[in-house]
């Protein structure tokens, strides 16, 4: 009876397990964002679409940001040594930071169509709706 390959298969479905609830909020967090951005739009603007359009399109368009962004920089801040023993309480101020940025970004790459400073924020709710998600996830899944 050799004990490894049982810890070494044990290690591999514990870190499958862990990338899974993290892609499955890459994957869900668009449509809470989505939501969230439609029923801002609905309530603030006299806006021509209904919610469920306003919804998709915007999860659609995000959906890059949190595939390509959100998902390394949670991967970084739940398992980098400086940021691993913070409390969920600390982290937020992370989570924030870097959707601010990542609306930065989308804010270059729309180019005129919409504001820094309003990307910025639609990109901290993102980031926030993000850890939400995930947070809520590793409480159901992992306990």
């Amino acid at each position: 009876m050799n004990p490894k390959p049982d810890k070494l298969a044990a290690a591999y479905q514990s870190t499958f397990d862990r990338l899974a609830v993290y892609l499955l909020a890459v994957f869900l967090s668009p449509l809470l964002f989505g939501a969230c951005i439609a029923l801002y739009s609905l309530l603030v603007f006299d806006d021509s679409w209904s919610f469920g359009p306003t919804a998709l399109v915007t999860a659609v368009y995000s959906l890059p940001f949190f595939l390509f962004l959100a998902l390394p920089v949670a991967l970084f801040i739940d398992f980098s040594p400086k940021t691993r023993q913070r409390s969920r309480k600390m982290k937020i101020p992370f989570y924030a930071g870097a959707g601010c940025l990542a609306g930065l970004l989308g804010a270059v790459i729309f180019g005129e169509l919409f504001s820094g400073i309003d990307l910025g924020i639609y990109g901290i709710v993102g980031g926030l709706s993000y850890f939400g998600v995930l947070e809520l996830f590793k409480l159901i899944f992992h306990k």
